[in-house]
């Protein structure tokens, strides 16, 4: 019976020592837990995108497979710059000039919006590279296209801009014009249709694809001159979110290098036009 009893006891005092080992084996220091704790890491996070999807090529909305879908150039960037952080993209659709509001706020991670990096925009956020340049249209009705040729034909007129876009800065140095601001681009196309304003100044490409779109509006050739940095655009973030922009400059500068840039603005287009 003691034998036995011996014998019980070591069987005992083996097993607690195996548990002992187990126990330490599998503490925070050890791969399986590392494993476990690093998983997280590997899961997407959610990238916030704000945009003002009124603006063909940039970005816009499209049916697609039966379901109203936002689209454009901007958009395929963006996509490119969450696949590259491994998050998932959540596009929030506002008003052009509450963007730059809720990116201060916190509301959204990035404004991509066929954004120009003004000094005065500088001065509350943080700008990529350029990653797009542009000229500036202007769009009038086609029976009143006669009537605009330069700049100075501008000069007195009723002009339609979007709220807090950088044409309203340039409408503002016209002389004498009377200015219409509203927050999107379709209720400007209206207000010149139906004669509220003569003409509407905004980035070449949207002009151009809201006249291919409606035939009774065309671009004009009134030219607006702009110096280089001020015809492109850019991507915004929070001041200080380095390591955001960072991550952003590096995807415009592999898109850049790819040529794939190019290739969103024309697949936009085609979408347009579909």
């Amino acid at each position: 019976m003691n034998k036995k009893l011996s014998l019980l006891l070591i069987t005992v005092m083996v097993v607690l020592s195996a548990c002992g080992q187990n126990k330490e084996t599998n503490s925070p220091a050890s791969p399986a837990n590392n494993a476990a704790t690093d998983a997280p890491a590997a899961e997407k996070t959610t990238l916030v995108l704000g945009t003002s999807a009124d603006y063909a090529p940039f970005e816009f909305h499209k049916t697609i497979d039966g379901k109203d879908t936002i689209v454009g150039f901007d958009i395929a960037i963006a996509k490119e710059i969450a696949k590259d952080m491994n998050a998932e993209l959540e596009i929030q659709d506002m008003d052009f000039d509450g963007l730059l509001l809720a990116l201060d706020a916190g509301k959204v991670d990035m404004v991509i919006s066929g954004l120009t990096p003004t000094d005065e925009r500088k001065k509350n956020v943080d700008f990529s590279e350029i990653y797009y340049l542009t000229d500036q249209g202007v769009l009038v009705n086609k029976d009143a296209v006669d009537q605009f040729k330069t700049l100075d034909d501008l000069k007195g007129k009723k002009i339609g801009i979007q709220k807090g876009s950088i044409q309203e800065g340039i409408a503002q140095e016209i002389a004498d014009a009377k200015l219409t601001a509203l927050g999107k681009i379709p209720e400007l196309v209206m207000e010149l249709k139906s004669g509220r304003v003569d003409a509407i100044i905004l980035e070449k490409p949207v002009a151009d694809q809201y006249a291919v779109a409606q035939p009774d509006i065309v671009v004009s050739d009134v030219k607006i001159e702009q110096p280089e940095e001020e015809a492109g655009v850019s991507i915004a973030v929070k001041k200080g979110e380095q390591e955001l922009l960072n991550k952003i400059d590096g995807t415009i500068a592999r898109l850049k290098a790819s040529g794939e840039i190019d290739q969103f603005v024309v697949e936009a287009n085609e979408l347009v036009g579909e």
